[in-house]
C-alpha cells in the first residue's frame, strides 16, 4: 500500500508541480499588485496567516470533485487500492497550493521591502 501511495503521489506531484509553475509569473505579478491591499488590516502575525492558509487557487467545483474521485475510487477499488490514491490527491493538491501561497507571501515581502527604500 505505501508502494502505491509513493507512486500515485509522486505522479500527481509531478503533473500538479508542472501546472503550477506554469502560472507562478503571473501569480507574482498579482501577489505584488495587491501587496498593500492584502497585508494592510490586522496585526502581522494575522496577515501572514491569512496569505498562506487564504491562497486557493481551487474552486468549489473543482475541491467537490477532489471529493468525488477519492470517493468513487474508494467505493470500487475498495479502500486498500483507492486509499493510496485519494490521499496522495489531497496530500500533492496541498503541498502544491503551500507552495504557491508561500511563493505568492513571499512576492509579497519583496514588493513591501522595495517599496519602503
Amino acid at each position: 500500500m505505501l508502494g502505491h501511495f509513493a507512486v500515485y503521489l509522486a505522479v500527481i506531484l509531478f503533473f500538479k508541480g508542472r501546472d503550477a509553475v506554469r502560472r507562478v509569473p503571473a501569480l507574482v505579478s498579482q501577489a505584488r499588485a495587491s501587496a498593500n491591499l492584502a497585508q494592510s488590516l490586522g496585526p502581522s502575525w494575522v496577515r501572514a496567516g491569512r496569505l498562506l492558509v487564504g491562497y486557493d487557487t481551487w474552486s468549489r467545483t473543482e475541491r467537490l470533485g477532489l471529493f468525488a474521485i477519492s470517493a468513487v475510487l474508494c467505493a470500487l477499488f475498495g479502500w486498500d487500492d483507492g486509499g493510496p490514491f485519494a490521499a496522495a490527491l489531497f496530500i500533492a493538491v496541498a503541498t502544491v497550493d503551500a507552495c504557491l501561497a508561500l511563493i505568492a507571501w513571499a512576492a509579497r515581502l519583496t514588493r513591501d521591502r522595495t517599496s519602503r527604500i
